[in-house]
């Protein structure tokens, strides 16, 4: 059985977990799809469950692990375990559904929005899946969330462009548990604010670095519009190509505006390394520097900055120095897990897609079936016990545009070797240091 791989796991942290604070117009062939979904899980007693992930391509390495983390969630629901306070480990599978047991169907999109579409309708057509989740990047979710509006399945992501919940698209079936850009970005000037007002940090002009994706095409008209708001000057707005070979031009023209903080929109880590490896090249260290996730919270950046990344700050939605017993948990049994197959710590990338399933397994306890609009009204109407999750927000509420308006973000630093929660002051582990210190060239 897979659960044997955690087995070892979770005896490890039995004692951290005594120190943690305790339609009826759809088509025919949609109606098919649906329906041979429903009857192939109930025929079986499983619940067949869709996963999208780059398992080849720029990411690869993070979808893996992404993947590899939905593998231990999955063995955490299907097997009883008492003593984990998280939800659905208590119990076996979907308690309401006879202990229906979560089979993930996994499928590599490649990074290419292309083949996330087609992979999308053979999950839900051939596979039968009930819902889809897992690794994308916004502009992949745009397109996977046509395939699931035409067949009628909740799609879950945590892709973060304000588009996909704005009601420009008028999606039913895309919901987003995490948050935004729009608050990642107000968090990261709220930070700033805060180093001035208690560190006499005097941090008054910014430079944007963004890619010109997707992801910071999104990313940059809102720091554009909260340094306005902010009263922070904008002395370098740059704009690169993804996959550039070389940014030299990019580097001296920051180093000239002397920025006092770098604000870094990059989603693709050789792009980031190529970045402060140029700026070692031109022998700067930048005075601060506060990524929008992305290429900031991937362990092979991490990894291949060594010391370079200490005290580089990025915003985020989790991290693992919070202290609730449902996150200890998780990072403790990650920690030992045979899955963790390349032994990096538990990061903000994974969990926030991760932590999908769980909402998943949740909705389809409380909902009692895979009837897909059953599914997605508890999906958007949870009976959640919020010391049970695997995030520490302020609570799950939708909006109309299937956006939690209660979700939170939080600001981390890296030091010596993980991220720490510098901000908001109340859940920081330690104090923010600022600014960076110099580089070794």
């Amino acid at each position: 059985m897979r659960m044997s791989k955690v087995l070892s796991a979770i005896l490890a942290v039995g004692m951290v977990f005594s120190m943690v604070s305790c339609s009826s117009n759809t088509d025919s062939s949609t109606n098919k799809a649906n329906d041979t979904s429903t009857e192939a899980n109930n025929d079986s007693n499983t619940i067949r469950i869709g996963v999208l992930s780059p398992l080849t391509g720029n990411s690869a390495q993070l979808g893996t692990q992404v993947v590899e983390i939905y593998n231990m969630m999955t063995d955490i629901i299907n097997e009883e375990h008492p003593e984990l306070s998280m939800a659905m480990a208590a119990t076996a599978g979907i308690p309401s559904m006879n202990n229906a047991k979560i089979e993930l169907v996994v499928a590599d999109h490649k990074s290419d929005t292309t083949t996330a579409v087609s992979e999308a309708k053979r999950l839900i057509t051939e596979q039968g899946v009930v819902a889809i989740c897992g690794e994308f990047t916004s502009a992949q979710i745009k397109a996977v969330a046509v395939v699931t509006e035409q067949y009628k399945i909740p799609l879950l992501g945590s892709g973060s462009a304000v588009t996909l919940t704005d009601g420009s698209n008028n999606w039913d079936w895309f919901i987003r548990h995490g948050i935004s850009d729009a608050t990642y970005i107000k968090d990261t000037f709220d930070y700033m604010v805060y180093l001035n007002e208690n560190y006499d940090a005097d941090i008054q002009t910014v430079a944007l670095v963004s890619e010109d994706g997707e992801f910071g095409a999104n990313i940059y008209p809102l720091e554009e519009q909260m340094a306005e708001e902010y009263g922070f000057e904008i002395v370098e707005n740059l704009k690169y190509s993804s996959g550039v070979t070389n940014l030299t031009s990019e580097v001296l023209k920051i180093k000239q505006a002397d920025p006092d903080v770098i604000l870094m929109a990059s989603s693709v880590v050789s792009d980031a390394l190529l970045f402060f490896s140029t700026c070692k090249e031109q022998q700067y260290t930048p005075n601060y520097v506060l990524g929008q996730r992305g290429a900031f919270i991937q362990s092979d950046f991490l990894e291949a900055m060594g010391d370079d990344v200490n005290y580089m700050c990025t915003s985020g939605s989790w991290a693992s120095d919070i202290n609730k017993a449902p996150i200890q948990e998780l990072v403790e049994l990650w920690a030992t897990s045979e899955y963790n197959t390349t032994g990096v710590d538990l990061m903000d990338s994974h969990v926030k897609d991760a932590m999908l399933l769980q909402f998943l397994a949740m909705a389809l306890d409380q909902a009692g079936t895979t009837e897909p609009e059953a599914l997605r009204e508890a999906l958007l109407n949870p009976e959640y016990d919020m010391d049970t999750l695997l995030v520490e927000w302020e609570g799950i509420e939708f909006d109309d545009n299937g956006q939690n308006i209660l979700s939170n973000g939080v600001i981390t630093q890296w030091v010596d070797g993980e991220y720490k929660t510098v901000y908001p002051a109340k859940g920081a582990s330690v104090e923010p240091v600022f600014p960076m210190p110099e580089w070794n060239y």
